[in-house]
Formats: structure tokens, C-alpha cells, sequence
């Protein structure tokens, strides 16, 4: 019989790229039996993956206090399984509780929590936001102990635990076979700049449109959504958005056609904590394409992809603009930085050679190894 997991998340969408298409479909791919339970869905299944559906809470408290723990739990405990594998920090106390009942638990810390919260919009008033910053990173420090092992998505959250077992599991893109990879419908006129994901403040997006002002010989693809209706209408207030081609969200397995077709890649998050060490996807799902990349001038960042890229001061819509208009107007070092990436993301930077440790995890505490 094989191996029953069950993943959980009542934050992410059901079709999340590094929860769904990675860690389930890869479980689902090497024989285990896989489910996923997610708020505000039905219950369906997708690619042999089980999705169950539980109700979603209808303010952020009754989705930590209710959804996360009562609910999660209580779907989690009736499907029976030998792994319980968590992706958000609301769910600790459900992880706890299936701990206690004997459970094998993993925790997958997708960014360092603590860090993130100094820069969430909605704690407007600073000395909560520092204060549940401290509180979480209290929790989690007294939590992660008791699980049967953590994932981390990035080299930094691995150092704040003291836990023997811990595993890196990278944000690296499945590589797209780029020969088969369908058309995209929509005609090129000029060149192009990619920027996919999230649209914040925090993420730099009004500095990023405001930097096409005066670019009119390149426009800014934009692929994600916007954190609310009233920051969208902002950005389409600015002056940048003139030469910015909006498609809105799309599915992650047709986000290819739009980065190849592409002419460099970008991502000038602002300077804020969680930030400065992060490990995006999009850079790596960038040089999976073979783009060349600007990106924001954090020192991590620099040190970790070197010439991958130009870096910017995110902040100055002026800079990002020159930073632009330069490498498009060098057409051979543009190439160059696109074989070079497109070398990293073949030999390194993919899902291939970081999945392992996602299967050494599993064995280790199913005992297998």
C-alpha cells in the first residue's frame, strides 16, 4: 500500500507552484497516495492529487483561530495519513496536535515569518507589527523542535533553527521544455520586460511602472495580481502605465510562453526585512528562459547571482529606467548573460536537482534511510 501524505495550507491556492505542482505532484509521481487540503475549495481532484475543501474563515481571525486549527485539523485527522506535511505559520498548532496523537509532521517554512511581518500593509501601526514579530519568532523557535523535520525554502530560515532534521528545498522552476512550449497569443511590437508575480507596494511595483515613463521603445509585461483593487487603480493612474501590457493572473504551466517570448526579466522588490535574503522564483523561472535580468540591488542578491544580472537601487524609477534602456541597448552582453543563465538553470538552479532533498526528508523520517 503506498504511503499516505496529506499537505495542508490555509493560506495558498490550490494550484500554488512550490506546494501543488512540485512537492504534491512529485510525492504523487515517486507513489505516494497524495492529498491536499486547502480553504474555500471543493473537493476535487487534479492530476491524481486528492483536493479537499474546507471553509474559509471570512476575516483573518477566524482563519488562524478557526480554519487553521479547528477545521485544517479536524479534515486532516479524518483522512488517516502517515505524513502531515504544513505550509503556513497559522497551522503550527494543528501540527502540534497531530504531533501529539503520534503523527510524523513536517513544517515547509516558505519565508522567515518574523521578518515578513515587519512589512505586512494591514499591521499599520509599527509597534505591533514588531511585537508579533517577536511573538512569532518565539512560537516558532518553541515549535519546530517537537516536529519530526522543517523545510525551508531558502538557506537563511535554516540557520534561525537549531534542528538536526532540516531540509532546503529551494523555490527553483521545473525546467519548461522550451521547443514545445505553446505560442503566446499577442503581438510583439517592441521589446519587452517580464515581470511575474504579486503586484504591492512592498514589491516595488509603482517604482517599476513609474520607470517606463519615458521608455517607449520597451514595455513592462505584467503577469500577476494586484494585493487590492485600490492599489490597481493606482498603478493605472501612473504615468508608466502607458507602456505596460497587463494579462492579468495565469495558470503557472502557461507562464512560460509569456517569459520566452520575453526579452529580459525583472524584479525590484523594495529593501524591506524579509526581502533581503529571499530566494524569489521568478529570477530562476527567468533564467530558465534564457533572460538576461535586472534586478533590485540588495547584497545578498548580488553576491548569489553576480553577473546573472544588472541591480538596481528599487526605489529610483530614474535608475531602473537607465538600468534598462543600457542592456537593451547592448544586444551581445545580453546574450551572453542570457547563455549564462540559461547554463546555471540547466546544471543547477532547477526542481530536479533540489527535489532530492524533498525524497531524503520523506525517507528519513518514514525511516527508509
Amino acid at each position: 500500500m503506498p504511503v499516505k501524505v496529506c499537505h495542508i495550507t490555509t493560506v495558498h491556492k490550490p494550484n500554488d507552484n512550490r506546494i501543488f505542482y512540485k512537492e504534491c505532484i512529485s510525492l504523487k509521481n515517486a507513489g505516494y497516495d497524495v492529498s491536499l487540503i486547502v480553504a474555500g475549495q471543493e473537493d476535487h481532484v487534479v492530476d491524481g492529487v486528492k483536493i479537499y475543501g474546507i471553509k474559509k474563515g471570512k476575516s483573518r481571525p477566524s482563519r488562524i483561530f478557526i480554519t487553521a486549527f479547528f477545521r485544517a485539523f479536524r479534515k486532516a485527522l479524518s483522512l488517516k495519513c502517515e505524513v502531515y506535511h504544513f505550509h503556513d505559520t497559522e497551522l503550527i498548532p494543528a501540527g502540534l496536535m497531530l504531533r501529539i496523537l503520534g503523527k510524523k509532521v513536517i513544517y515547509d517554512i516558505h519565508e522567515n515569518n518574523p521578518a515578513a511581518l515587519l512589512s505586512r500593509p494591514y499591521l499599520k501601526i509599527k509597534f505591533f507589527r514588531v511585537i508579533l514579530s517577536k511573538m512569532v519568532h518565539v512560537f516558532e523557535k518553541i515549535s519546530v523542535p517537537f516536529f519530526s523535520a522543517i523545510i525551508t525554502a531558502r538557506p537563511d530560515i535554516s540557520l534561525r533553527f537549531r534542528k538536526k532534521k532540516k531540509f532546503l528545498l529551494r523555490n527553483f522552476p521545473i525546467l519548461p521544455d522550451l521547443d514545445n512550449i505553446p505560442e503566446l497569443n499577442y503581438q510583439k511590437t517592441k521589446k519587452s520586460a517580464i515581470y511575474v508575480g504579486g503586484m504591492s507596494q512592498i514589491r516595488g511595483t509603482k517604482e517599476l511602472i513609474s520607470a517606463f515613463e519615458n521608455l517607449e521603445d520597451v514595455e513592462l509585461w505584467l503577469l500577476g495580481g494586484f494585493d487590492s483593487k485600490a492599489f490597481e487603480n493606482e498603478c493605472k493612474q501612473l504615468a508608466g502605465w502607458k507602456n505596460v501590457v497587463y494579462f492579468g493572473s495565469v495558470e503557472p504551466f502557461e507562464i512560460f510562453s509569456y517569459i520566452k517570448n520575453a526579452d529580459l526579466g525583472i524584479i525590484t522588490f523594495l529593501p524591506k526585512p524579509n526581502h533581503l535574503t529571499t530566494l524569489a522564483t521568478k529570477p530562476f523561472e527567468y533564467m530558465a528562459c534564457g533572460l538576461p535580468l535586472i534586478m533590485s540591488d540588495f547584497e545578498y542578491w548580488k553576491s548569489f547571482f553576480k553577473d546573472s544580472s544588472d541591480y538596481v537601487n528599487p526605489e529610483n524609477s530614474e535608475e531602473i529606467a537607465n538600468a534598462i534602456r543600457t542592456l537593451i541597448g547592448d544586444p551581445s552582453r545580453m546574450a551572453r548573460m542570457a547563455e549564462k543563465n540559461s547554463s546555471l538553470s540547466k546544471n543547477d538552479y532547477n526542481w530536479d536537482s533540489d527535489s532530492r532533498n524533498l525524497f531524503d526528508c520523506y525517507n528519513i523520517i518514514l525511516k527508509k534511510k
